[in-house]
């Protein structure tokens, strides 16, 4: 086993370990939102007395699960690929068009990683609290970057893992799909 594959497959282990704590911290999440949207659809119908808050917090944990979900999907292979015009390419290349499209989308998930940063940031500064519960915005702001730097951690993990199938001339996960169906 040569370094990269070592260090490929120690930062996948670490990717996959992040990956299903955030899922984790998703799932109570969206508990969180059955619960409170329970709670206040009692207070609203039975007692008569709502909860003003509750639809703002919900869109707020709403927005946390949706983010801290997106790597678990991008780890256990369930994210959208457009796979017909990779596999017609020849074997050889297939893989070191996978590491182009990894190192380009940690291009972009950098700048978003920034610019969301910078906006949580810009909201802490200036004091933003929300309407109706008066909670400061920046912590849940937050959750957007990191979510962000998490899928880029994984896609850098993933890229290291292609790059050492490619010199050792390994067929990547996808090329199995076009055999069997499914993602392996």
């Amino acid at each position: 086993m040569t370094r990269l594959s070592r260090i490929a497959r120690k930062l996948e282990k670490v990717s996959t370990w992040l990956a299903r704590v955030l899922s984790l911290v998703a799932a109570v999440a969206v508990a969180a939102i059955v619960v409170i949207l329970v709670w206040s659809s009692f207070q609203r119908y039975i007692l008569v007395h709502p909860i003003p808050a509750a639809e703002e917090l919900a869109s707020f944990l709403f927005v946390a699960v949706a983010f801290l979900a997106i790597m678990e999907g991008m780890v256990a292979g369930r994210q959208i690929r457009v796979l017909p015009l990779w596999l017609r390419l020849p074997p050889r290349y297939q893989a070191w068009a996978m590491v182009a499209g990894h190192a380009l989308s940690i291009g972009v998930l950098s700048i978003l990683i920034k610019q969301t940063a910078d906006f949580a940031i810009s909201s802490y500064e200036y004091g933003a609290r929300s309407y109706v519960a008066n909670m400061p915005e920046w912590p849940w702001m937050m959750i957007i970057p990191l979510a962000l730097a998490a899928l880029a951690f994984a896609l850098f993990a993933r890229l290291l893992t292609d790059i050492d199938k490619a010199l050792r001339g390994q067929p990547l996960p996808e090329a199995q799909a076009s055999d069997t169906g499914e993602l392996v």
